[in-house]
């Protein structure tokens, strides 16, 4: 196991030294009839990705040597997963809380203390595991960090069904969130969110303005997407869905590999990828997450319509097969050496169902 979290260290090491314009992702959300609807591009250089089923009452050790968090999962969950099972981008639970994350290069983590610790990644799928709301996340801070050897500098945008939505960022080694009346327009790109909203507050919507001509992309990302917040209203001739993936496209950019609809209050999931435009979606509670039945996984760039019976189970092979094709395309993963590898697909075979 040790090996194993030095392994997960080496590859976040790898992510930290990417060029920070090669991720340049986009969240928002608004609510509909009382619920989210949560949108995100996903911006970066390769589309493999599993969409996982993640079980409950599966017991965890985390892939970090600092002082690693033990846990059993409350709640399955469904992720979005590059590379590897339990390193996910983001996702939904069961209790319908949603995580994603963006590339934020001002991130500065909490130096080691006496709290428990997660890798970056893994902090989501922690949080999907064990928190049904955003303050349930918060909360957490007080016993959990993310470990800052080698992390790769993120934050997050989180929202749930009790109607809360946040902005998770880490500055000066401090959690800093903006929630309630802290978060007027529930949006995030790859800046602060104070920051952004500062310009967004100056905008004015007038796009010939020095102060929006003159703003960076990720600026104007999210003034786009705020502004798309701001303007829905169940008047708009589109639907929900429609109007998110109106927005997606809006702050879209070549390296855009696949734009994520997450229907809170129905309980589905929307996608579209970059080689398959065709909409697909997922009923999320057709699925069995007690962990006495097998994972279930898809390959995110097939099928179309309802996806929900596509799904297969999960192997140590799709998982292998997974990382071998990111680390192959990802610039500074290729050299990563075959040992390794196998040890993050195995990684899940050390995760034990504890019901």
């Amino acid at each position: 196991m040790k090996q194993l979290r030095a392994y997960v260290s080496l590859i976040v090491l790898f992510l930290f030294l990417l060029p920070v314009s090669a991720y340049t992702c986009t969240t928002f959300c608004f609510q509909h009839n009382g619920e989210w609807v949560f949108g995100r591009n996903y911006d970066w250089m390769i589309e493999h990705c599993l969409v996982m089923v993640n079980k409950k009452g599966v017991a965890k050790t985390a892939a970090t040597e600092d002082n690693p968090a033990q846990w059993v999962s409350q709640y399955g969950s469904i992720t979005f997963n590059q590379y590897g099972r339990e390193l996910p981008l983001g996702g939904m639970n069961e209790a319908g809380l949603v995580i994603e994350v963006m590339w934020f290069e001002q991130t500065e983590y909490p130096h080691p203390d006496a709290r428990k610790a997660v890798s970056d990644l893994q902090w989501v799928q922690y949080q999907l595991d064990n928190a049904a709301t955003v303050d349930e996340v918060i909360a957490s801070d007080k016993t959990l960090r993310i470990a800052i050897r080698n992390a790769t500098p993120l934050h997050f945008l989180v929202c749930d069904r009790t109607g809360q939505a946040a902005t998770i960022e880490f500055l000066e080694g401090k959690m800093v969130v903006h929630t309630q009346d802290a978060l007027p327009v529930a949006a995030l790109t790859n800046n602060t969110y104070a920051y952004c909203l500062g310009l967004y507050n100056t905008f004015g919507g007038d796009e010939s303005s020095e102060a929006f001509d003159g703003a960076d992309y990720s600026l104007k990302r999210f003034v786009w997407a705020a502004q798309g917040v701001k303007d829905w209203t169940t008047k708009t001739s589109d639907t929900p869905i429609d109007y998110a993936f109106g927005i997606l496209e809006k702050v879209s950019v070549d390296r855009t590999m696949f734009r994520i609809i997450y229907d809170v209050g129905n309980k589905r999931i929307y996608y579209r990828t970059k080689s398959n435009p065709a909409q697909r979606y997922i009923d999320f509670d057709t699925f069995d997450y007690s962990c006495t039945k097998p994972a279930k996984i898809l390959d995110i760039t097939v099928g179309e319509g309802d996806v929900t019976d596509d799904f297969v189970d999960y192997s140590y092979e799709a998982n292998y097969e997974l990382i071998t094709k990111s680390y192959a395309e990802t610039p500074f993963l290729r050299n990563v050496g075959e040992e390794a590898k196998q040890w993050m697909a195995k990684y899940p075979e050390n995760l034990p169902c504890a019901e």
